[in-house]
């Protein structure tokens, strides 16, 4: 009996080590696992900081390290940590346009009962991965004259998109990023990079971002169709894995871009729908389309909108008439009148973001100031019910737009109260673009 009580007070007492030490060791290991999987999603964030592949594997296992640290500490429940080195931290960068960071992450548990066992220590080890996309993506921004106001707007939207700018992976073999403005017109002010390279010139980018100045209506068409041909331009076989257009503004559009019959004297421009037309109830004033604010000058004979044949286009082909019927433009050749020409200016603007999205470029909208909540304008019936932020979650084809389409790609629709908020509302976006997956 003795030697039975003796056995089995070893076997007892083993199994009593072994539960006490496998409960520490779990909490370690659980402790450890997100350690790396912090350190990993840190290592991926900060790609964006190196101007080459080398560079960014650097930056990555830097920022892993110093994450790893930070979430495991120097010993943890009697577990001492096993420092993280380069050979622990795996950055590939493959062809396809993705980027894999793991890390693995172990300590050293000391044992207390399951030396009975033979035990003096217990090795734990974790894998934590995160993947990142590199991306095609052209921003969008307004610089209407409504931006002018308060004074402190505009410096705050610029310093907002350079915020931006800086998350993204500039130099060889990083994402590209172009920059469109608009406001009576567009420009491209830097055209993303088209000859099968990765990357872009951070400084060129930020540079025109803070060139930017304000002035004009808002040709939102125009500057929705000139980021999406520049994307488009990336020949097919060299385009990224996401592909992305980042739209803002702080009102609805109301520029038409086309080609006028201006009393059998063709003009081209923007026709802007204001709403105190020096024409009474007609648009008259056109607008260089490929300029931000350069007027060509007041045409009262323009009568009617573009009529080519059976369909009503404007720059690009881009049709004038809504493509859900939406809006119903009236006439036929449609009018001109400033009720006309601001339904097409919205029907255009969502043309195009509906084509972008057919073709698998995501659209992200942010709004500014109480204006896009608002009824804006009063000379057209339909305005009754619509204000300037439906239209921008259409644009993004957000789950609670009044037009969502399950199947084309879904974007973030982020509004900013005001100038303050313009920078949270950027990293909003960023942090969509860049939600990585572990």
């Amino acid at each position: 009996m003795l030697v039975l009580v003796a056995v089995s007070i070893l076997v007892l007492m083993s199994l009593v080590g072994l539960a006490v030490d496998s409960g520490l060791a779990y909490g370690v290991k659980a402790k450890l696992a997100s350690a790396v999987d912090a350190a990993a999603i840190a290592g991926a964030r900060a790609l964006a900081e190196g101007v080459d592949d080398d560079a960014r594997i650097v930056a990555a296992r830097k920022a892993a390290k110093d994450y790893y640290a930070a979430n495991f500490p120097v010993v943890f429940l009697g577990a001492a940590r096993v420092p993280l080195t380069d050979q622990m931290i795996d950055a590939v960068h493959d062809a396809t346009g993705y980027w894999t960071i793991t890390v693995t992450g172990s300590a050293v548990m000391p044992v207390t009962f399951m030396k009975l066992l033979g035990f003096s220590e217990f090795p734990i080890s974790a894998m934590g991965q995160a993947i990142r996309r590199d991306l095609d993506i052209v921003l969008v921004l307004d610089t209407s004259g409504s931006l002018a106001s308060p004074s402190t707007t505009f410096p705050a939207l610029k310093a907002a998109a350079v915020n931006f700018v800086n998350k993204f992976n500039a130099g060889s073999n990083g994402d590209r990023v172009g920059v469109v403005s608009f406001a009576s017109g567009a420009v491209v002010n830097v055209p993303i990079v088209k000859d099968g390279t990765r990357g872009f010139n951070k400084t060129q980018v930020i540079n025109a971002i803070n060139a930017l100045n304000v002035s004009g209506s808002t040709a939102s068409a125009e500057g929705l169709r000139l980021a999406l041909n520049d994307i488009n331009g990336v020949p097919p076989i060299n385009r990224s894995s996401l592909r992305m257009i980042v739209f803002f503004s702080d009102g609805a559009p109301n520029d038409v871009p086309a080609t006028f019959s201006n009393g059998g004297t063709p003009v081209t421009g923007d026709l802007y729908s204001e709403t105190s037309s020096p024409g009474g109830n007609r648009a008259t004033r056109v607008f260089r389309n490929d300029r931000r604010d350069t007027q060509l000058g007041d045409y009262s004979s323009i009568a009617t909108l573009p009529d080519v044949g059976f369909e009503v286009t404007g720059a690009g082909n881009i049709s004038l008439a809504s493509y859900n019927n939406r809006r119903t433009l009236t006439g036929s050749p449609y009018t001109n009148t400033r009720c006309n020409v601001n339904k097409a200016a919205r029907n255009m603007t969502e043309n195009v973001a509906n084509t972008a999205r057919s073709q698998v470029v995501k659209i992200h909208s942010i709004a500014l100031g109480a204006a896009v909540n608002t009824l804006e304008i009063t000379f057209c019936s339909y305005a009754a019910s619509e204000v300037g932020s439906s239209l921008l979650k259409r644009l993004s084809n957000t789950g609670d737009s009044d037009a969502y389409n399950p199947t084309q790609p879904a974007g973030l629709y982020v509004w900013a109260e005001n100038a303050a908020d313009l920078d949270s509302a950027f990293t909003s976006i960023a942090s969509e673009i860049l939600r990585l997956s572990r």
